[in-house]
């Protein structure tokens, strides 16, 4: 297990992380799970994931401060996160994408969608 990719989910609707949590392990990726920003946040630090797949709404601070957190944390150590969220709004997107998200994905999230964005995330530059 210790070479499979780390990803980090990062999102309070449990259903739907227990679901990308599956995708992930189905797919070869060994997903960890954190329930609120601020967890999110302290596991990004102590698990070091290759990617973090994150919400924009939920407890403890949402999904653009931890962007900003991680940012500030360790600006040197380039984590791909992957916003993944019911809001439809593009403002919202677009702050996503400035504070560093790599890519925006609209929930409902689709499996093959899913391990796409992951995948192209993962590449190396």
């Amino acid at each position: 297990m210790g070479d499979k990719q780390k990803i980090l989910i990062v999102d309070d609707d449990k259903p739907l992380t227990l679901l990308i949590a599956t995708y992930l392990r189905d797919a070869g990726y060994e997903p960890v799970t954190a329930v609120d920003a601020m967890q999110g946040f302290m596991f990004a630090l102590r698990e070091k994931p290759g990617l973090i797949l994150l919400d924009i709404s939920m407890p403890a601070g949402g999904g653009l401060s931890v962007l900003e957190r991680l940012g500030k944390a360790a600006p040197g150590r380039l984590v791909p996160v992957v916003v993944v969220t019911a809001h439809q709004d593009a403002a919202v997107e677009a702050a996503a994408r400035a504070k560093g998200a790599v890519a925006v994905l609209r929930k409902p999230i689709d499996r093959d969608t899913l391990l796409a964005a992951v995948a192209a995330a993962l590449k190396p530059a």
